[in-house]
């Protein structure tokens, strides 16, 4: 097992494609806002400073920066069998 930490920057309209995850995942939103939705949930807006759970082999239907001016940084963590990926596209 590993445990892999990520710094992601999504510039303005930047949004993720339809996906999942493998296992949970935590993270936490450096600068900006995002928007996100897990299976048929109504999207929430993650605002700096705030903490979040991605969840395990549910689709991640909306993960999107949600600033059309300023870009969206964010950490998020997976502990996941060496190898494995800790996103799915379908």
């Amino acid at each position: 097992m590993e445990t892999r930490i990520y710094l992601i920057t999504f510039a303005p309209g930047t949004a993720a494609p339809l996906h999942h995850h493998p296992v949970e995942g935590i993270g936490y939103i450096v600068e900006g806002k995002a928007r996100s939705a897990f299976g048929t949930d109504a999207p929430v807006t993650l605002f700096a400073g705030q903490g979040f759970r991605d969840q395990a082999m549910t689709a991640h239907t909306v993960f999107a920066n949600a600033d059309a001016r300023k870009p969206l940084k964010f950490l998020v963590a997976y502990t996941v069998r060496k190898g494995t990926p800790v996103m799915e596209v379908p």
